[in-house]
């Protein structure tokens, strides 16, 4: 008897215990406080502080959404471009950056941190722009919480489908690698700056550097700083499956378009006199594999009409932190935004 029965109650009891910490949660009250100069914190859970930048402006509700292993300081030196006609905010999901270092235990919770931000700052709704893993969180915010999104700007996001696809590329094909960086080049913020703007083409904030990594006594900066940003997206049963013609809100899907390899990648281009023809021969198996693939997603999300598609020819994935690039950016999501009006 005992051995047929006591699973049963551990079970009963481990359920009851589940739905109360639920119920729990979802009486939570969120509060912000300021802990810097543009900083908040905001309490979204018990235990869980989310780090909010609070660029400022007025106007329609602006949240930027970090791609992964970033936090909201990856937009410093973008965001406060548009504060001339909006109100802009930034999230740092949990386990990275100034937010809690514990990490969600389901996806839906940082979702519902979206939505807690939002009560906390007294956001009915927002414009969502969310970078690469970003914009996959500003979709599914927008199907948990349709009415309070208002449009989602997709920075090379949203690519669906396919992922084993992606997988095999990468694992057959894979991309030309960066240099590895020097002494040198890891001497200071400024110079690992100059070595990503030279590598990769694209110019970090002093703030996400710091924020990512860390430093010495001296400023050196060591390697990356410990994450945990919590389960990945596809872990069965722990968000909904994201479905396009369930998000209701208009969405602008911002994508780079790979040109020639030896122009697409700055370190790729700066050796390609110098590259083998097995090299050569390498990177173009990668590039024709991802280009095509990256294709289809486009034409995939652009398939749904409450969706629209920008491509930036010849770009890369930090397009909108490139000098080229900013200013189309900038046009394509104020011409979105006017038309959400």
């Amino acid at each position: 008897m005992t051995t047929s029965t006591t699973p049963s109650l551990a079970k009963r009891i481990t359920a009851a215990a589940a739905i109360f910490a639920l119920v729990a949660c979802s009486d939570f009250t969120p509060t912000a406080r300021q802990v810097a100069p543009g900083v908040l914190a905001v309490d979204t859970a018990p235990g869980a502080t989310i780090e909010v930048l609070d660029w400022g402006g007025a106007g329609t509700p602006i949240v930027f959404l970090a791609g992964g292993g970033h936090t909201a300081h990856q937009f410093d030196n973008f965001a406060p471009l548009l504060t001339d006609s909006f109100r802009v905010v930034g999230i740092t999901r949990r386990g990275v950056g100034g937010s809690s270092e514990a990490r969600h235990r389901f996806n839906r919770d940082r979702i519902r941190d979206i939505a807690r931000v939002l009560e906390a700052l007294d956001l009915e709704s927002a414009v969502l722009i969310g970078h690469s893993q970003g914009g996959l969180e500003a979709a599914e915010f927008a199907q948990a919480y349709p009415q309070r999104c208002r449009g989602i700007v997709h920075l090379d996001s949203a690519l669906l489908g396919g992922r084993e696809e992606l997988a095999e590329i990468f694992r057959s094909t894979p991309p030309p690698s960066p240099p590895e960086r020097t002494e040198s080049d890891n001497a200071s913020i400024a110079a690992v700056q100059a070595w990503t703007e030279d590598t990769q083409g694209f110019r970090l904030s002093e703030s996400e550097l710091r924020a990512v990594n860390e430093l010495d006594g001296t400023g050196r900066v060591l390697g990356p700083a410990p994450r945990d940003t919590g389960p990945r997206y596809g872990w069965p049963g722990q968000v909904p499956e994201l479905r396009w013609e369930a998000v209701e809100c208009p969405a602008l899907g911002l994508y780079p378009v790979t040109a020639p390899l030896e122009t697409w990648l700055p370190f790729y281009r700066d050796r390609f006199d110098t590259t083998t023809p097995e090299e050569r021969s390498q990177a173009d198996a990668y590039y024709r594999a991802f280009s095509s693939w990256t294709a289809e997603r486009r034409a995939e999300f652009g398939g749904f009409p409450q969706n629209r598609v920008v491509e930036y020819p010849g770009s890369g994935h930090y397009f909108f932190l490139n000098e080229r690039w900013q200013a189309d950016t900038l046009e394509d999501i104020r011409d979105f935004l006017a038309e959400l009006e």
